[in-house]
């Protein structure tokens, strides 16, 4: 059998995904543009990986940090905040600081520069190099929310797995957008 090709159906085709990747694509540039405007910063979500603030925050948990100027959040910051910073010491396996949530403990002055003092709730004291000292520099952003447990789906889904779940749902969302062999049969007969 035969299935003729019908010309007039192909440019709608054509129109309908290009319609929605430009919509894909305006609903993710606005969504960003909303989170850096709101927050500060296009990724204001950091996933905790240690207890070291136990209770308050536990590890899974995601923290949603505000961080519009980093002098002016600073330098309003106070004991008790807590915060989001690269450890002034502390590296990762690649050599880049360590990102660290910890609450502020004290707040000093060092050669005419703030500097803060930080501690997990669940420490019994500070640690030099990676809670103290934080300047401007290191400050990442001020801890605004908290939401619990949704962290520990993307601390299972970790590269290369999150990329063949990725390259999964986009292949669904083509295949959803493309006609239906189904239908193309319907039509001929």
């Amino acid at each position: 059998m035969v299935i003729p090709i019908d010309y007039k159906n192909k440019p709608k085709m054509k129109k309908n995904t290009i319609f929605s990747l430009i919509a894909i694509a305006i609903i993710i540039g606005g969504g960003l543009l909303l989170i850096h405007t709101f927050f500060g910063s296009i990724n204001p979500f950091y996933v905790v990986v240690s207890g070291s603030m136990i209770p308050t925050i536990n590890i899974g948990d995601i923290v949603i940090i505000k961080n519009n100027s980093f002098d002016t959040l600073f330098n309003n910051l106070k004991s008790g905040d807590i915060i989001v910073f690269r450890a002034p010491e502390a590296k990762t396996e690649d050599g880049k600081p360590k990102v660290i949530v910890h609450r502020i403990s004290d707040i000093g002055t060092f050669f005419e520069q703030k500097v803060v003092k930080t501690k997990g709730d669940a420490n019994p004291y500070s640690i030099p190099g990676i809670d103290f000292p934080i300047f401007t520099e290191n400050y990442v952003g001020k801890v605004v929310y908290v939401i619990p447990k949704i962290g520990t789906i993307s601390m299972i889904i970790t590269p290369p797995i999150n990329y063949v779940i990725m390259a999964i749902i986009i292949g669904l969302l083509i295949y959803s957008i493309r006609p239906k062999k189904v239908e193309r049969e319907k039509e001929t007969k």
